[in-house]
């Protein structure tokens, strides 16, 4: 009998045992080179692919990182990552841990969820690459412990589309040519976008708001900006948009709204040959509508809508001479301006000079700044203009103001609101109810 048993048992250990399934990374390691590999479910994260290939996730598919490292790594040309869900990278900012790591040429991202990572897409010299359909959301941290949400660096050519960016750092592009930024969404970080030696970049038809900055600009050459919303960056030192020391820089159609500083330029631009073209942009209700510093020469601004900013232009240094306020016999439109326009042309007769008593005032007696945007500022102003006994310095002057507000379709807001319509009829029909229970009644006086 025991020697039937031991028999039994050797023969139970001596059976074939069915394999698991391979890992994630073992599948990419076995796969040839150009194979398309199809997962579902749950991977574990900190995968490297090194080989062209293209990863390819069907609803609902994972990979997860367990807060350790990057989610996935490519370091092959040629790799597509598609339809994946990217969580729970590890959170040492020394690593630059990510959602995804690029450091090769040709990579396809698209249809991408990344949760919980501290850098999103961190692309190094990637030239080539084409990320579109991406949505990330960064881990929950203080922003000084975040990393950026999508970083190019020594990356050419490189596009990116219908991007959504969400607690993140920044939208950083360094050292990176000729790259196109389309349909970005960036919310609360820190800079929206931040180039830095960025030439040739476009940055089209994006939203940024509630960050510390929107874009900032800095020593690039031939910048487009164009299309694009900049709303609500209210701290201390918030902008909308910032140039500095950049040029042959176009910033058109945009709009500017709600900022502490709608748009900022510092030395822009930087070289005696280059310009710069600010035109047909709606730069409105922000504490100042646009800040030049003395260095900001040989721009033309002309076709933006300047309406209700606290203040409208500020200057430091100098009158600024040497900008274009006029393009094709029009220049901007100044909520503030009070001449007339007889001709019914649109332009008004006299030209609009910016000149603030009180703005000359703060500077010398920066306590007065608490003022700003109060009804003081206007009466002490209107005083000045009323009894010119201390007339202040033309800051700039406009020679062909615009009397209509040109703001296109798209800053509108017009969709209707179902809503409002709602409360509307029901406010209606109150006040229909109310007149007819409060009107006279006629009665027929008795025979």
């Amino acid at each position: 009998m025991r020697w039937w048993a031991a028999v039994a048992v050797v023969g139970i250990l001596a059976a074939p045992v069915a394999a698991a399934d391979p890992s994630l990374q073992a599948r990419i390691d076995a796969a040839p080179e150009g194979a398309t590999l199809i997962i579902s479910g749950t991977h574990a994260g900190n995968v490297v692919i090194r080989k062209p290939l293209q990863l390819i996730g069907e609803p609902g598919a994972t990979i997860d990182a367990g807060g350790r490292g990057t989610v996935v790594r490519i370091e092959a040309p040629g790799v597509t990552l598609r339809g994946l869900r990217l969580v729970h990278s590890g959170r040492e900012l020394n690593t630059e841990d990510a959602g995804v790591f690029v450091e090769a040429s040709g990579a396809l991202l698209e249809d991408l969820d990344l949760e919980d990572v501290l850098f999103g897409l961190n692309l190094k010299r990637a030239h080539g690459a084409m990320v579109r359909r991406v949505t990330v959301r960064g881990i929950d941290l203080p922003l000084s412990r975040r990393g950026d949400g999508l970083r190019l660096w020594y990356s050419d050519g490189v596009t990116l589309s219908d991007v959504r960016l969400q607690r993140v750092r920044d939208v950083l592009l360094w050292f990176a040519q000729g790259s196109t930024l389309h349909a970005l969404e960036v919310r609360g970080s820190r800079y929206g976008v931040h180039l830095m030696y960025a030439d040739a970049t476009r940055v089209l038809q994006s939203h940024f708001e509630d960050n510390a900055v929107g874009a900032y600009v800095m020593y690039s050459t031939g910048v487009r900006i164009e299309g694009n919303r900049f709303l609500r960056h209210r701290g201390s030192t918030g902008v909308g948009l910032a140039l500095k020391e950049s040029d042959d820089i176009v910033i058109r159609g945009n709009l500017l709204a709600g900022n502490h500083v709608g748009l900022y330029l510092d030395g822009t631009p930087r070289t005696l040959s280059a310009t710069g073209e600010i035109v047909d942009n709606v730069i409105a209700g922000n504490g100042t509508g646009l800040h030049l510093l003395s260095t900001a020469v040989r721009n033309l601004i002309a076709g933006n809508v300047m309406d209700g900013n606290a203040v409208q232009v500020r200057l430091d240094g100098s009158t600024h001479s040497d900008n274009t306020w006029v393009r094709r016999g029009r220049g901007n439109y100044w909520s503030d301006y009070t001449g007339m326009d007889l001709g019914s042309d649109g332009i008004g007769d006299v030209p609009y000079r910016a000149r603030q008593w009180f703005e000359a005032l703060g500077e010398r007696v920066p306590e007065l700044r608490f003022f700003w945007g109060s009804a003081a500022v206007g009466a002490v102003d209107f005083a000045s203009r009323a009894l010119p006994l201390f007339a202040p310095q033309v800051l700039l002057e406009d020679p062909r103001p615009l009397t209509r507000a040109e703001i296109p379709d798209t800053f509108r807001g017009n969709r209707p609101s179902i809503t409002f319509a709602l409360v509307s009829l029901l406010i209606a029909g109150s006040g229909a109810a109310a007149l007819r229970a409060a009107r006279p009644r006629y009665r027929r006086p008795p025979a």
